[in-house]
């Protein structure tokens, strides 16, 4: 287990650093992810699915946050941080190969798969592997000579080559070069059906002097490169942001490299580590010695390569919910609801935009897409409502980080098809989750309203733990209405009934209930926050959580990625506990619950506690009153609060231990046998999920 104790002291106790580095915080997630691929009590596949996952996420690490620290070591103070970031991706890296080595590999061997590094390929092997290079490789390599007249060449972000140290045969002095091993499928099968398999970058490695005839090879060495992946777009200048943005996308391969990432026990010492250090303009802490093969995200191909239903989690199937989804709208009108994904399906959601495409009744539809998939059926139905003549609006945000290119393509087939669409506010990115359809109805106008915690993306919401609320309440429509204009136009309302928004309303109202429940610890009625994100680095929400725990409050926080926060520290947070969940599921919803002296308040968001979401993004939370879906989000936490198979408990000195309890209990499980026993009641019977109502009776009936 990682620490972050030590380093982090400067002090006795009472100089402790109040915070913990996010960059640190954020490793130690990784390492989450990796006990996962650890637990020997996982199925085969999903280990390997894991330690996947571990090299994604670290890539995304380097591209965004490395690549600021790079920027910030001009600064001599950020230099140690850098440091001991990179020392953690170091041990992060080695304990994730170790698991392969020593644990996954050898058990996917005895199942029938086996990647065969170069010194256990068979005569037989090589034979087949020539043929393959002759046939289907070599047309397209591409030697690249380096020297005077031949500049280093651009490698792509996250492309894996090989460099070459070489002379001519007749003499003289060496040369160096570089071989770009093509994208695509890097596994090469040595006996179709036999379950073994090469790499392509090890085939390049294999026959590198067909590339160089006349040369005799010195050393070589696999490397791969990771680049900054943050787009610099100055929007008070630009008059085209589109365009802007493609432009960007365009140059992203070019920017600067991050991290140099080499195969361990290559010819590093031959000189061609410096080399390459110095033309990609990084430091010798920039490099990062890979105990195995690079880049283990080859490993989601795992499940294709062996397909074994028995070596992977079961199959899981969504509930249907609500069963009476025919008439969406009408629906909606008996009673709103509330919907927890993946274990109820996403479908009603798509339908909810499908069926308003084609309904004549319809006279608009507004919606903000941060990421979709890359054939959304919502964007696809979106397209149709346009082409049909109804009012569609639709905010896309370009600045999505790493979708944009995906956005573009959507936003042009819009605009095409005769939607207005928005790309955003200068200056600050949408991140709110809302649909709203406008119908025409015997009784006038009325607002139909979706708003979610997760993006709109059918297949993520497979994977994702979010959750969606669909309303037809007056107040909301009001209130998402009046957000929409201020998007699209130059509005802004002078008051929001249900609604706070960032970064208007979201940090002064959270401010607000987190001082409320000290007020009530001070009068001595009951005080507590429980609430269920994805990170926690803001510093002002962390002073207020800090206050409140040493008023009184009791805190309970689910916070699955980052958190600064030290918890448990005596005369700081005595009272605040933090957990994380990592599961089978990605636990992304938002669900805020402050215990106002015995009155809950319910709200959930698109908003984390980071500074971004608070300030500089366009965010929403919605309260959420009736009692039947209020009780649906106090036993979401409950059941998360009570996980002893998936969670984590920060301790005081920032690591994290295992949640121990009297019986093995998985939120994700629990959640998943309640979604499936769910009978839909009339919406004033009470909770549609077996869960125990927090409020006593009396209150709830004089809420209800």
């Amino acid at each position: 287990m990682s620490e972050m104790t030590g380093a982090w002291v400067r002090g006795g106790a009472a100089d402790q650093e109040r915070y913990w580095p996010r960059e640190l915080s954020w490793l130690a997630f990784n390492r989450r992810v990796l006990e996962e691929a650890e637990d020997p009590g996982k199925p085969l596949i999903e280990r390997a699915k894991f330690l996947a996952i571990v090299s994604s996420n670290l890539d995304e690490f380097t591209m965004v946050r490395l690549a600021e620290l790079r920027e910030e070591a001009a600064d001599p103070a950020q230099r140690p941080l850098r440091r001991r970031v990179m020392a953690e991706v170091r041990r992060l890296v080695e304990d994730q190969y170790a698991c392969w080595q020593g644990g996954v590999r050898p058990r996917l061997a005895e199942e029938g798969m086996t990647i065969v590094p170069p010194w256990e390929w068979t005569a037989s092997d090589r034979e087949t592997l020539r043929k393959w290079y002759d046939d289907r490789l070599e047309p397209v390599l591409t030697p690249l000579a380096v020297d005077p007249a031949r500049p280093f060449p651009i490698l792509a972000n996250r492309s894996i080559a090989v460099a070459v140290e070489l002379v001519p045969e007749e003499g003289g002095d060496p040369r160096r070069a570089l071989v770009a091993v093509p994208s695509g499928s890097r596994l090469v099968a040595l006996v179709e059906g036999q379950g073994r398999w090469a790499l392509a970058e090890d085939v390049v490695m294999a026959f590198l002097d067909r590339l160089f005839a006349g040369h005799r090879i010195l050393a070589r060495c696999l490397l791969r490169i990771t680049r900054d992946g943050s787009l610099e777009i100055d929007e008070d200048q630009t008059t085209d942001l589109l365009s802007e943005i493609e432009q960007e996308l365009s140059e992203r391969d070019r920017s600067h490299a991050v991290r140099l990432e080499m195969v361990s026990g290559g010819d590093h010492d031959h000189g061609l580590q410096g080399w390459l250090l110095t033309a990609l303009d990084l430091q010798p802490e920039d490099a990062v010695s890979v105990p195995g093969f690079l880049d283990l995200t080859v490993l989601f191909q795992v499940p294709d390569r062996l397909p074994r239903p028995d070596l992977m989690d079961a199959p899981f199937q969504p509930v249907a919910y609500p069963a009476d989804w025919d008439e969406p709208f009408a629906r909606i009108r008996q009673g709103e609801l509330l919907l927890h994904h993946p274990f109820h399906s996403f479908t009603p959601v798509v339908q909810l935009v499908e069926r308003a495409a084609e309904d004549p009744a319809v006279l608009a539809i507004k919606q903000t897409l941060y990421r979709v998939s890359g054939n959304s059926p919502i964007v696809r139905a979106l397209i149709r409502a346009a082409q049909a003549g109804k009012q569609v609006t639709v905010l896309i945000e370009l600045k999505a980080r790493f979708d944009e290119a995906a956005n573009i393509r959507w936003a042009r087939a819009l605009e095409n098809a005769g939607a207005h669409v928005v790309y955003g506010l200068v200056g600050y990115k949408v991140h709110a989750k809302l649909l709203l359809v406008i119908r025409k109805e015997a009784d006038g106008i009325r607002r139909y309203v979706h708003l979610g915690t997760g993006n709109y993306n059918d297949k993520t919401a497979r994977l994702y733990t979010d959750l969606s609320y669909l309303t037809d309440n007056e107040a909301i429509g009001r209130d998402v209405a009046a957000l929409f204009n201020m998007l699209t136009g130059y509005s802004r309302p002078p008051v929001w009934e249900r609604l706070a928004v960032a970064p208007l309303t979201l940090r002064p109202s959270f401010e607000a209930w987190i001082r409320r429940e000290i007020q009530h610890a001070h009068a001595g009625r009951p005080a507590r926050i429980r609430a269920k994100f994805n990170s926690l680095v803001d510093e002002r929400m962390c002073e207020e959580l800090y206050r409140a725990s040493q008023a009184g409050v009791e805190i309970d926080l689910i916070v699955r990625g980052m958190c600064i926060l030290r918890a448990g520290v005596p005369g700081l947070s005595e009272r605040i506990r933090v957990r994380s969940i990592v599961g089978r599921f990605l636990e992304h919803s938002r669900i805020y619950e402050f215990l106002n002296g015995g009155e809950p308040e319910y709200g959930i968001s698109s908003a984390d506690w980071m500074t971004r979401n608070l300030d500089r993004r366009v965010e929403f939370l919605v309260r959420i009153e009736a009692p039947r879906l209020t009780t649906v989000l106090a036993g979401i936490l409950d059941a998360c609060l009570a996980d002893t198979a998936q969670s984590r408990e920060l301790r005081p000195d920032g690591t994290y231990v295992r949640a121990t309890g009297p019986e093995r209990r998985s939120s994700q499980e629990e959640l998943a046998t309640a979604a499936r026993e769910v009978v839909e009641p009339p919406p004033s019977s009470g909770s549609g999920l077996p869960f125990t109502p927090r409020r006593t009776p009396e209150r709830r009936r004089k809420r209800s």
